[in-house]
C-alpha cells in the first residue's frame, strides 16, 4: 500500500494539536470492466473460425470462386471462407477487449443482418452463387447471427468491478 502523508496545522498556538491527515490507497487503481456481449462476441468469432477454416480445407485457396462445396449444410467457396476467418478474427477482438468494442461489434452485426438479407431477398442471386455459394441457409445464418449481434450491442450492461480504495484517518499529535 502507499501512503500519502499531509500535514495540516490548524492553530500555531503554544499547546494546540496538530491535525495529520492519512491516506491510503492500493497500489492498483485499476478497473476491471466486462459485459455479457463479449461471451456472445467470443463465440459467435470462434464458430466463424472455425467455419472458415474448414471450408478452407475443404476448398483449397488456390481460386477465390472454385469449387463451390456444402460444408454444416452451408454453401461456400474459399472466398467467403476467408470472409468468415476474418468476420470471426473480428468478432474474437470485440470479445477480448474489456467492456467489449460496442462499436465494431455492432458494425459487424450491421454487415451480417445486411448479407443475410441480400441472400434471402435474392437481390442478385447468380452474382451471390458464383461469388460466394450461398444458399438460403447462409442467408437465415447471417441474419440471426447479425441480430444476435446488434442486439447484444445495444443492449447489453457492461458491469465494473474493481478500483481504488479510498480511505482517509484523522490523527490528532500534541
Amino acid at each position: 500500500m502507499r501512503v500519502h502523508r499531509r500535514q495540516d496545522v490548524l492553530d500555531t498556538r503554544a499547546g494546540d494539536p496538530v491535525v495529520q491527515e492519512e491516506r491510503v490507497a492500493p497500489r492498483t487503481t485499476a478497473t476491471r470492466t466486462w459485459s455479457p456481449a463479449q461471451f456472445i462476441s467470443l463465440a459467435i468469432g470462434i464458430g466463424f473460425v472455425v467455419l472458415g477454416i474448414t471450408v478452407l480445407a475443404r476448398t483449397g485457396s488456390s481460386d477465390w470462386y472454385t469449387p463451390v462445396r456444402t460444408v454444416w449444410h452451408l454453401g461456400h467457396t474459399p472466398l467467403l471462407g476467408w470472409i468468415d476467418i476474418a468476420f470471426g478474427a473480428l468478432a474474437i477482438l470485440c470479445g477480448v477487449v474489456p467492456g467489449a468494442i460496442r462499436s465494431l461489434m455492432g458494425l459487424l452485426g450491421a454487415a451480417a443482418l445486411a448479407f443475410g438479407i441480400v441472400i434471402l431477398v435474392d437481390a442478385a442471386p447468380h452474382r451471390m452463387h458464383r461469388y460466394f455459394g450461398v444458399t438460403h441457409v447462409n442467408g437465415w445464418l447471417y441474419v440471426a447471427v447479425g441480430a444476435v449481434m446488434l442486439l447484444a450491442a445495444f443492449l447489453a450492461p457492461v458491469f465494473v468491478s474493481g478500483g481504488g480504495v479510498d480511505v482517509r484517518r484523522n490523527v490528532v499529535t500534541s
